[in-house]
Order: C-alpha cells, then sequence, then structure tokens
C-alpha cells in the first residue's frame, strides 16, 4: 500500500457528492473516484474513465471486494492523497473496513433540506441522469413530481439512519471527521478546511467543479402537488425546507 493520505465521502444520494468529488479532483495532489462500489458500475474520477484506470471487473469487485480496495489506496502517480464516495446501500463490507480503519479519514457530507434532496432523488430515478458535468447534454424535458408524504417521511428517516449509524462508529472509536453540507460548499473557506484536514496545500490553490446544477432551485416549479403539499405541511418542520429558494 502506498504512503499517499487515503479518505472516503459519506454521502445520501443527491446532496452535492459529485460536485465535492469534481471540487476535489481539481486540486494537483488530490484523486477523487466517485462511486467505485455502486451495485450498477465502477465510477472511476472523471479523467480517468478513458480506462487508463483499472482496477478489475465489477465481478472481480464484487467477488472480493477487500482486494478491489487496496487497489485503490495503492494509488496513481503525482496523487498523494486519494479517495472516493460511498453511499448508503453500498457493499457492506467495504463500508464497515472503511468505518474501522483509522487511517481513512472520512468526510461526512450532508444536504440541510430534505426535501430538495428526496425531489432531486425522484427526478434522477426518472430521468435516470444522475450525473451531469461541462460538456454533458443536460435533459431539458425535466418531469414534474406529486410528493407523497409518507413516503418523504421514510425517505428522510433512511438517510438520518444512514448518518446515524456512521456518526455512532465514529463517535464509540474517537475518530475524528469533517462534516460538511452542501449549502456551504461554494464557500473558499470550507475549501480551506477540507483540504487542511485533507493535509493537502490549500492557500495557493482555488478549487473549481465540473459538476451541473440539474434542477430549479424553486421546489414550486419541480413539485406538481406544490399547493396542497404546502397546505398539509403547515406546522410542520418541512415547511421551510419546501418554500426555501
Amino acid at each position: 500500500m502506498s504512503s499517499c493520505t487515503r479518505f472516503v465521502i459519506l454521502a445520501v444520494p443527491r446532496t452535492g457528492s459529485n460536485l465535492l468529488c469534481t471540487l476535489l479532483n481539481s486540486h494537483p495532489e488530490v484523486l477523487c473516484h466517485h462511486e467505485l462500489f455502486n451495485p450498477d458500475g465502477i465510477y472511476y474520477a472523471l479523467d480517468y474513465r478513458d480506462g487508463s484506470i483499472h482496477y478489475g471487473s465489477m465481478a472481480e469487485r464484487d467477488r472480493e471486494p477487500l482486494d478491489f480496495l487496496q487497489r485503490v489506496w495503492k494509488g496513481e502517480k503525482g496523487a498523494s492523497c486519494i479517495g472516493f464516495k460511498m453511499t448508503r446501500g453500498q457493499n457492506e463490507t467495504v463500508m464497515r473496513s472503511l468505518l474501522e480503519d483509522y487511517g481513512v479519514l472520512k468526510i461526512v457530507l450532508y444536504r440541510r433540506n430534505r426535501l430538495k434532496t428526496y425531489v432531486s432523488e425522484l427526478i434522477a430515478r426518472q430521468t435516470n441522469q444522475w450525473e451531469v458535468y461541462a460538456g454533458d447534454e443536460l435533459l431539458t424535458d425535466r418531469p414534474r413530481i406529486r410528493i407523497d408524504i409518507g413516503s418523504l417521511k421514510e425517505h428522510a428517516d433512511l438517510n438520518q439512519r444512514f448518518y446515524a449509524e456512521i456518526n455512532e462508529t465514529l463517535k464509540a472509536t474517537q475518530q475524528p471527521c469533517l462534516e460538511m453540507v452542501y449549502e456551504n460548499i461554494f464557500s473558499g473557506s470550507e475549501h480551506v478546511r477540507l483540504l487542511d484536514f485533507l493535509g493537502v496545500k490549500a492557500r495557493q490553490v482555488k478549487l473549481v467543479h465540473s459538476s451541473i446544477n440539474q434542477n430549479d432551485n424553486e421546489l414550486r416549479n419541480l413539485i406538481e402537488n406544490f399547493q396542497e403539499l404546502e397546505l398539509a405541511l403547515e406546522g410542520s418542520e418541512y415547511l421551510a425546507e419546501l418554500l426555501d429558494n
């Protein structure tokens, strides 16, 4: 194994993790892959999706996930800091190994607005467009969706359990982590804090991203039953999130 700094981004879908990966990859010392353990594919960093990196087939990864992980940590020339992202529902063996490994730095990414997280995930499922980057074609015919309050709350609870399990493990093992929120992800001071946590040069490097925002920021333009939902959520903690622009 190389002596590089190792890290993992832990986040639920639609919280800005693709954006964070591209931000990190704009630093010359960092290599940040995307979802290497996604059940549907192995998503390397954008610059390496031409086949120049190959840690194994999906069958090899799924058969021996920890061996695959060790090949990831071996690193690439020029990168002193290597990581990738994991989300809920991905390889439990790898997740457990990462959480128990004190040598892997943990970045925990949240999005405060649970409604926007849910809406974004529903739209991504319908369009099957989970990633859009500079030069990609964004589907312009965006669907408007209906929100069921029960399903919304189940989704929020599912995400909360994912984060709670992570936080309980890190607290029990007294491991430090860096918590970030999507709403602050463009802040220069947050970038400095992130790079300091990873131990790479921060002061002379400006992070840039290539991820494209896919959806309108106003939920009323995305939700078909917006007015119905506004009335139903009156007095609940979700109303401010619904009206947040």
